[in-house]
């Protein structure tokens, strides 16, 4: 079927539609209505007709358009949500971890060995003790203990050097709190009280070993 074939069915449908319409009783007395207005009415009733009918065929492609808004705010708002998801995911495996912590006796042991190497004289070491975890920053629950170091006279650059390497010790140990005050015999000189945190790091989970591979014979076949 050509084009002009296909035009002339269309306009011969149109038209047995048209004179199917003119046949129904609806029809008749809607036009029977329309005749017997006043030229006022009639132009008042063309215009609201044709109102709507533009709205009608109108109404589809703004249905369209609506829908295609939709989907567009939906898409973006997925998008974006993605793009969360995959910055979150990359941040997280950024993350460095983080080793568990040494046990107090081995931190302890650590601080004294590192004021040893510091060459301080016996009336300027204090002491070190074992303590509680006092601080609204970091839960108990998240520590393994605190470790407090008492010092005495000691001038800036020791008070400088020796929290540098008490901070160095591991990723897992840090400096709560630096206490420093002026030396009473000696103003120059200052007394120092650091307090350093264990933090309570899980030992990452452990992988068990794959089973060995069954032993092969000289065919290179597993054996039964």
């Amino acid at each position: 079927m050509n084009l002009d074939d296909l035009k002339d069915r269309l306009a011969s449908d149109a038209r047995q539609t048209w004179e199917r319409v003119q046949e129904s009783a609806a029809y008749n007395q809607l036009r029977d209505r329309y005749e017997n207005m006043s030229p006022s009415m009639q132009k008042i009733t063309v215009v609201a007709a044709s109102a709507a009918v533009a709205l009608l065929i109108l109404s589809f492609p703004y249905g369209n358009l609506t829908t295609s808004s939709e989907y567009v705010g939906e898409f973006e708002g997925k998008r974006m949500t993605i793009r969360e998801l995959l910055k979150v995911s990359r941040e997280s495996s950024e993350v460095p971890e983080i080793p568990p912590a040494p046990s107090m006796a081995q931190l302890r042991s650590t601080i004294e060995a590192q004021i040893k190497s510091a060459n301080l004289m016996a009336e300027q070491i204090k002491g070190t003790q074992e303590g509680q975890n006092d601080s609204n920053l970091i839960p108990k629950n998240l520590t393994e203990g605190l470790m407090q170091v008492s010092l005495a006279k000691l001038n800036l650059r020791q008070v400088l050097d020796l929290g540098h390497q008490f901070q160095s010790i591991s990723p897992s140990v840090k400096m709560k709190d630096m206490i420093m005050t002026a030396n009473r015999e000696d103003g120059r000189y200052f007394d120092v009280v650091y307090k350093l945190v264990a933090l309570a790091v899980p030992a990452p989970p452990e992988v068990a070993p794959e089973p060995p591979a069954p032993p092969r014979n000289r065919r290179g076949t597993p054996e039964e």
